[in-house]
């Protein structure tokens, strides 16, 4: 039969069959896979599926026998490598592979027998997290809450889904019951077809790109028949640990928030700014800081510390209206050399008490403190008790961290994980650099100028 003609049964098409060739057996075409392994020990993203029909033996609980199956590259929409004379300069997309149990796509060539995946299916009926952690009632809660999909094996009820950690970290931020900054409802099983766009990693960690609900309609099927149109036109960056910066154009919002909520950003539609901090707001610059208000201006404090270091001193002026200042206890102006004190109009002076004209001595005024900054590389002394500067900055209070190396690209696969703990912030020494298993030219390991980026050797 010619491999050129399609098959007229309900089979798989012939070309697509695998064939036998001097008693070894070659697949060819594309098949269904179920991923069974995901640790490669070359570090370069392989899987090990069982083709989905084919009765693989062996035990998928031992390694050994699971790393015997069907070896898999994947292939990513992106990507390339620039060879360089001493280095290879890689750019894309990189991502988590598929998790043991998924089904896979797998495409053979015929000639290699090496599979290449060129597609994940998820699971029927749980693909509401893809993107971003669906909102439904929780178990266990009365009310709205970030969720997971239910179990394969497990039937959901009604609405009711498992919580998830993140529900959590909402409501610690304070944002548990908030439409617009809290919850989310981008998912791509909130409407058909989907109006989502979006990654998230097993951890938690999503980049969203919304584009708002879509009503039901004959070009449209939605849930809740009665949906709304335009409802969380957004986008979302957030972290697993609740961390976020949002887009939300159906609100008319910028939005940012650390992962203990004590301390956010907004700026709304009206053009009006909204900065809390329960902690300290340090500002620094260079130059100049120009503060120009169209309106009313107040500040409100405990103490209030004024200083101005140039020749230029300090000068207030009210233009049309009256310049009041009062104080619950005493007022002292104090004054290195001459004081002068000028009216147009009359000069009244009232007192319940005494008018005393060179003595007894009169009290002089406190002066500004200034505070020593050690972590600082330049300001050194400030009223204020914290001034950010250029990094590295030193006043970081967030502690270095081992930097985790990768696998060296030479067939030894090994790597050493460089101790930063010991770094300052502000410090300009560098920790020392690992062994390497290559040598080094001009700060790169030296390679093959022609190498073949799909196995390493030379061309």
């Amino acid at each position: 039969m010619s491999t050129n003609k399609q098959d007229t049964t309900l089979n798989v098409p012939s070309k697509f069959n695998h064939s036998n060739a001097g008693g070894v057996n070659r697949y060819r075409g594309v098949y269904l896979g179920k991923v069974i392994d995901i640790v490669d020990d070359r570090y370069e993203g392989y899987i090990y599926v069982d083709i989905v029909g084919h009765n693989r033996q062996g035990r998928i609980s031992n390694k050994e026998s699971r790393q015997k199956a069907v070896r898999v590259r994947r292939a990513l929409p992106y990507g390339g490598h620039y060879q360089g004379s001493d280095h290879t300069r890689s750019y894309g997309m990189s991502c988590h592979p598929p998790a043991p149990g998924t089904e896979v796509v797998i495409l053979f060539t015929g000639t290699d027998q090496e599979g290449i995946m060129i597609g994940v299916l998820p699971d029927t009926g749980r693909n509401s997290s893809i993107g971003d952690n669906t909102v439904a009632f929780a178990e266990g809660e009365q009310g709205v809450a970030h969720t997971y999909d239910t179990s394969a094996v497990v039937s959901q009820d009604k609405n009711t889904r498992p919580r998830h950690e993140l529900t959590g970290a909402v409501a610690k931020q304070g944002l548990g019951l908030d439409s617009l900054r809290g919850l989310s409802s981008s998912g791509a099983r909130r409407e058909s077809p989907s109006n989502v766009f979006g990654f998230n990693t097993p951890s938690g960690h999503s980049l969203v790109l919304d584009d708002g609900t879509a009503k039901n309609s004959d070009v449209s099927l939605a849930p809740d028949k009665e949906r709304k149109e335009g409802l969380s036109n957004l986008v979302r960056l957030r972290s697993a640990g609740g961390a976020q910066m949002l887009f939300n154009d159906t609100a008319g919002i910028v939005y940012v928030i650390n992962q203990a909520g004590n301390s956010w950003v907004q700026l709304d539609s009206d053009g009006k700014i909204d900065i809390y901090s329960s902690g300290d707001i340090s500002m620094h610059t260079e130059n100049d800081m120009n503060l120009h208000v169209g309106g009313d201006f107040s500040l409100d404090a405990d103490a209030i510390n004024m200083k101005a270091r140039g020749t230029d001193g300090i000068k207030i002026e009210t233009a049309t209206g009256e310049f009041n200042l009062h104080s619950a206890k005493d007022i002292k102006l104090t004054t290195d050399l001459n004081q002068h004190l000028k009216a147009v109009g009359n000069v009244r002076v009232s007192t319940d008490g005494l008018i005393d004209l060179n003595g007894p001595p009169a009290s002089a005024a406190t002066k500004t403190t200034n505070n020593n900054i050690t972590t600082n590389r330049t300001v050194k002394q400030s009223i204020t008790g914290r001034v950010p500067e250029a990094e590295p900055y030193g006043g970081h209070t967030q502690e270095q961290s081992d930097v985790p190396s990768s696998a060296s690209s030479d067939s030894l696969l090994t790597g050493k994980d460089i101790d930063m703990t010991k770094v300052t912030n502000n410090s300009n020494s560098a920790p020392n650099n690992p062994k390497t298993n290559s040598t080094k030219v001009g700060g790169h390991a030296q390679t093959s100028k022609n190498t073949n980026p799909r196995n390493g050797g030379p061309f």
